[in-house]
């Protein structure tokens, strides 16, 4: 196996930092609307923060931004359960990039998977506010369930936002 090592110089867009901002709330009912809470945050690279006030992210101007979704949720059914999620930009009150989405099937292979919601964002002139909602639901839905029953379905982690910022 061969590494490369000074990748980051290497690379078509040099990333500043990566952020990932993670729900510390459990058993949340999940509805058409729903925005995650986003309660903690950590960097993996840099050492930037984000102020998240009830699920709407601040990021600050003069920079662009690569957001990435996924949600960790749990499905009564197993079969058919599905749940759909989009950033939201509060500012424009328009829904921004493309949706994520999480479905429950026994066999996964044939119709059903799960994608993250990614949205790149432009706040080289002025800082944005963005947020992550539910969009669709089918089906009884927990999001970031932690009751003991849950977690032979709950294998996903906490809902988390990932914030890739360059200059």
């Amino acid at each position: 196996m061969t590494f490369i090592s000074g990748l980051e110089d290497n690379v078509a867009v040099n990333f500043d930092s990566v952020t990932v901002l993670y729900n510390t709330s459990n058993d949340i009912a999940c509805s058409v609307g729903t925005v995650l809470p986003l309660g903690s945050q950590r960097s993996l690279h840099g050492s930037d923060t984000y102020t998240v006030s009830s699920g709407v992210i601040t990021l600050p101007s003069g920079y662009n931004y690569l957001l990435r979704a996924g949600v960790g949720a749990y499905g009564t059914t197993v079969t058919g359960d599905l749940i759909s999620y989009r950033f939201y930009d509060t500012g424009a009150s328009a829904y921004i990039g493309r949706r994520g989405w999480l479905a429950w099937q026994e066999s996964p292979k044939l119709t059903s998977g799960d994608e993250y919601a990614i949205a790149l964002v432009d706040a080289s002139s002025s800082a944005q506010t963005v947020d992550l909602r539910i969009t669709s639901k089918v089906g009884t839905i927990t999001l970031d369930a932690t009751a003991t029953t849950y977690q032979y379905y709950y294998y996903a982690g906490h809902s988390r936002v990932e914030v890739w910022k360059w200059s």
